[in-house]
C-alpha cells in the first residue's frame, strides 16, 4: 500500500474520541518522485548539480559528496515550511560516510553545470539523472509519538495494538519515499520535532512550549532506478532548527543518513 487512504485508516484503527487530535497532528509534505510523460518537472535527482561560479562541489575535505537532488523552489506548491518562493536547493550525500550537505542558491545567481570531480568519477559514485515531479501528501508522526500524545493512560491494550497496526499500514510503501517537508519517516531514531512553532498543533500538544529540536526539510530514500543507496535500504535526511528555518538561514542544515 503506497498511499493509503489516511482517513479510512484513521476511522478503522483509531478511537473516535482521538480523531480530532490525530487530524491536528497531520502535516502536508511533498512526495518527490520521478516525473512521467507530461508531468510538471520541479527539479531532478542525481546527475550533475548546477552551481554558481566560485562555489565548490561539497565534500568533507577528503572526498566529494554525491549529488542527490536539485529543486526549483518557484515550482513548488505552498507548504507550512515557508521556504523562499524562488531560488534553488541542492542536496548532496556521502554514501561512504554518514554526512552530506544542503545548499540554497537565491534567484539571480548564475548557475552552471559543475564538472564531475575526479574522485567521484573514478569510484563511479554518480546517481543517474532523473527528472522530478511532486504531489502534496499527508504525513504523520511516528507511532511512538502518536502513542505518547494521542492516547490516554487508561486506553485498553487493544487500542495500542490498533495504533501499531495503523502505523504499519501507513508507513508500508513499495517505492522510494522521497519527501520535502512534513514529518520524517525515520528508520533508527525518533528525533523529528515535527511541529512548527506558532502552529495550532504545537500550541495544542506542547502548551508549555515546544521542546528543542529540528524539523525535516527533505528526505531521500534508497532508489534503485537511479542507483541511489544509503547503506542497507537507508534514507538521507536534511533537518533544520526552526528558528533558522523561519529566518531562511540554511547555513546549519544537518544532513545524515540512517539505514536498517
Amino acid at each position: 500500500m503506497v498511499e493509503p487512504d489516511l482517513y479510512d485508516l484513521m476511522r478503522s484503527h483509531i478511537p473516535e474520541d482521538h480523531h480530532s487530535d490525530f487530524r491536528m497532528a497531520i502535516r502536508d509534505g511533498l512526495r518527490l518522485r520521478h516525473a512521467g510523460m507530461g508531468e510538471e518537472v520541479i527539479g531532478y535527482f542525481g546527475g550533475l548539480p548546477e552551481l554558481p561560479e566560485g562555489v565548490e562541489w561539497p565534500g568533507d575535505g577528503k572526498a566529494h559528496y554525491e549529488h542527490v537532488a536539485s529543486i526549483d523552489l518557484a515550482k513548488l506548491p505552498a507548504l507550512d515550511l515557508n521556504l523562499p518562493e524562488s531560488g534553488r536547493i541542492s542536496v548532496f550525500g556521502d554514501t561512504d560516510g554518514w554526512a552530506g550537505a544542503f545548499r540554497y542558491f537565491p534567484e539571480g545567481l548564475v548557475l552552471q553545470e559543475a564538472g564531475l570531480p575526479a574522485d567521484l568519477e573514478s569510484d563511479d559514485r554518480v546517481f543517474t539523472r532523473a527528472e522530478m515531479t511532486c504531489a502534496v501528501v499527508p504525513t504523520i508522526p511516528s507511532t511512538s509519538w502518536l502513542e505518547m500524545h494521542l492516547l490516554d493512560a487508561d486506553d485498553e491494550d487493544k487500542v495500542f495494538e490498533q495504533l501499531d497496526a495503523f502505523g504499519d499500514k501507513f508507513f508500508t510503501h513499495s517505492w522510494s519515499w522521497h519527501q520535502l517537508g512534513g514529518w520524517a519517516n525515520e528508520i533508527q531514531g525518533d528525533r523529528d520535532l515535527g511541529l512548527l512553532p506558532g502552529s495550532a498543533a504545537a500550541q495544542h500538544f506542547y502548551p508549555d512550549g515546544l521542546p528543542s529540536g529540528r524539523v525535516l526539510l527533505a528526505q531521500f530514500d534508497t532508489d534503485g532506478k537511479i542507483g541511489m543507496g544509503w547503506g542497507d535500504f537507508g534514507t538521507l535526511y536534511c533537518f533544520i532548527e526552526p528558528g533558522r528555518l523561519a529566518a531562511r538561514d540554511f547555513a546549519d542544515v544537518e544532513v545524515y543518513w540512517e539505514c536498517h
